[in-house]
């Protein structure tokens, strides 16, 4: 399909996931169940174990809380990549990927920097790596100006910022009696906050431990130069890339503001999200003062929507605008 506006695949990280995401795709569309199933064999023969059975155990609801970073991790790259393969073969091909955190290598993969058996098998290795170095800990999500952060001690003694996504919503992270503390403190201002499915600190010195047993997977990574424009959570607009901002992705701070200028919004795009929880859709129309045209904006799946139809209304949508409909 020819499209006027240049399209912007994006990817999200830990905290977006949930059992039984793209459940409906897995079971009535055969090129998400293809590459669900394709990745799956690679995690099998890399870890020892099925991710899929896991993710679409009939007995695991939606509601509980999936957590565990040996299935967690390859879960959102696995989903992210399937769904992106989807819409390239309805020929919605992005010029742009937009990554946050663990997203990035799901970015990475699409744009051509990596093959998709190397970046699963970071993935995977980067979880090990953290759950047998790192303390427990987690993230915390508040719905309140990011400047509290740094006008409140509570906050910048016990956490560390890891990701401000817009004017009124950050995620500090940290160990478990830091956070426990900081969320006792929200309580007493009635601040509206929500802890993360993730049990560890990520884009803090919570995970610092991983860095070095991880740079040895890294030395054997090499990243290619990507077919499409790559924009970076923590970096921004990527030309070259290397192994050590697989690392950066997951350690450093993200800041989504900046990642959205790097994409020069007041420029027409059209933003697909291919997270499992249309995270990065809202966070973009939460930053509409930019520029975005919040029309351009979609997401595929959330928990709350059928994905389905979903996915089909935008490719529907799309090529109305375009004045022709493809074969869905």
């Amino acid at each position: 399909m020819d499209v006027d506006k240049p399209i912007v695949f994006m990817f999200s990280g830990q905290g977006s996931q949930y059992y039984q995401m793209g459940r409906a795709l897995y079971d009535g569309h055969p090129v998400f169940r293809h590459w669900m199933d394709t990745l799956d064999r690679s995690c099998l023969a890399i870890g020892g174990y099925s991710v899929t059975r896991e993710l679409y155990d009939e007995r695991q609801p939606a509601g509980k809380n999936f957590d565990r970073l040996e299935y967690t991790h390859p879960a959102i790259f696995m989903l992210e990549y399937a769904l992106a393969n989807v819409f390239m073969e309805l020929g919605l091909h992005p010029q742009y990927v937009l990554g946050t955190s663990l997203g990035e290598y799901a970015a990475c993969a699409v744009a051509g920097a990596l093959d998709y058996e190397t970046a699963l098998a970071s993935v995977i290795v980067q979880a090990e790596m953290i759950r047998t170095e790192c303390e427990p800990g987690g993230m915390t999500a508040v719905l309140a100006p990011y400047s509290l952060y740094y006008d409140e001690p509570v906050f910048h003694t016990s956490t560390e910022l890891a990701s401000v996504n817009y004017d009124t919503h950050f995620v500090v992270a940290g160990g478990v009696a830091g956070l426990t503390a900081v969320e006792q403190y929200l309580k007493g201002r009635e601040i509206t906050f929500q802890r993360l499915p993730v049990p560890y600190g990520f884009h803090s010195r919570w995970i610092e431990a991983a860095r070095m047993p991880y740079a040895r997977h890294l030395g054997s990574v090499t990243l290619h130069s990507p077919r499409m424009k790559v924009v970076s959570g923590c970096r921004g607009e990527q030309e070259n890339l290397d192994a050590e901002f697989l690392w950066e992705a997951v350690r450093e701070p993200l800041f989504f503001r900046s990642a959205i200028k790097a994409l020069k919004p007041e420029k027409s795009k059209i933003y697909i999200d291919l997270g499992p929880s249309g995270t990065l859709a809202n966070f973009m129309k939460q930053n509409r003062y930019l520029g975005l045209a919040t029309e351009d904006i979609y997401p595929v799946i959330t928990p709350f929507s059928k994905e389905m139809t979903g996915m089909e209304r935008i490719v529907a949508r799309i090529a109305a605008e375009q004045k022709e409909r493809p074969w869905l």
